[in-house]
């Protein structure tokens, strides 16, 4: 086949469409390795229905270039991480290098148990914190890193992943090295509302004692002062009410103390905006200006995206 002919195939394809089936297949892939319940699938619709509001405007195809084998990579870090950090987990315990121990501390604190969450309990809203809980830790990231990808910008992508695990679980290694804090139930001698199985004494030590500061406040925390960046009040609506449904559950379940979700918010808030330094520091000073060409829609298209 000569090079004109294979050049003519190559143009004649709809790249777009190939495109677009290839990351509905990504996404997909995501939410089985997840294994996600319908109700995390309707959740992710409903913050996909207003996205034309912030899309950026830059082409289809040029976008897919680059998006689709970042949403990869991130597919791929999300596979493997879980077993990562559970290595981390154990390898802080089995070292045990906390010089500090906290328990009795922060029980002796007025309301930092988190009981008064729990005034009103019922058997439903019990199941509910449960699901918002046990999905919250990374369905409010992936539903905002889904987003930013149909929204076609490469920007907002790295801002929601830095800003959630990627930055955070190194920054919060050196508190869950130097801090021995357990969760609430545990410390109060409490049944365990998540209902956890574990194999042994020493799963479930591993499993309760990383709680300062709480990562699933710091995660979801970032993920909603992200969100209120949007134009789209539907998108907007969903991820507070979500994302502070998640900081609930932590004490709602005793799992985390008042004072940890405080701490995760504050390092959160930090978080971000060093997310935000690093995104400006890459974008002004290492960044091709081919690659910022290349990704404006038109060579007469001011950039309007990694120029923000």
């Amino acid at each position: 086949m000569s090079k004109v002919k294979l050049n003519e195939i190559v143009k004649s394809q709809d790249w777009t469409m190939f495109g677009i089936i290839a990351s509905i297949y990504l996404v997909w892939r995501i939410g089985v390795v997840g294994n996600w319940s319908k109700e995390c699938w309707i959740l992710l619709l409903i913050c996909l229905l207003g996205v034309r509001k912030d899309q950026i405007d830059v082409d289809w195809r040029r976008f897919f270039i680059f998006g689709i084998p970042l949403l990869g990579v991130f597919y791929y870090f999300y596979g493997t991480g879980n077993g990562f950090w559970w290595k981390i987990a154990n390898w802080m315990f089995e070292n045990n290098r906390h010089p500090w121990h906290w328990d009795a501390y922060m029980n002796a604190i007025p309301l930092n148990t988190g009981g008064w969450a729990r005034w009103i309990a019922t058997p439903f809203l019990d199941r509910a914190m449960v699901w918002i809980y046990n999905y919250g830790f990374v369905l409010s990231l992936w539903i905002c890193i889904v987003r930013s990808f149909w929204t076609r910008s490469i920007k907002k992508m790295l801002s929601y992943a830095l800003s959630g695990h990627m930055l955070q679980f190194p920054l919060i290694l050196p508190f869950y090295n130097l801090i021995l804090l357990h969760e609430v139930w545990y410390v109060n001698k409490q049944p365990d509302l998540l209902h956890r199985v574990f194999a042994d004494e020493n799963s479930l030590l591993v499993a309760v004692m990383n709680c300062f500061p709480s990562m699933h406040t710091s995660i979801s925390f970032a993920m909603l002062l992200l969100a209120l960046r949007e134009k789209d009040r539907i998108f907007k609506t969903m991820m507070v009410t979500y994302c502070a449904s998640i900081i609930f559950s932590t004490l709602y379940l005793q799992i985390h103390w008042l004072i940890d979700v405080f701490a995760g918010m504050l390092f959160a808030y930090g978080t971000v905006k060093l997310s935000d330094l690093l995104i400006r520091v890459g974008s002004n000073r290492i960044l091709p200006a081919k690659f910022k060409r290349f990704y404006q829609k038109s060579p007469k298209t001011p950039g309007n995206e990694l120029s923000a």
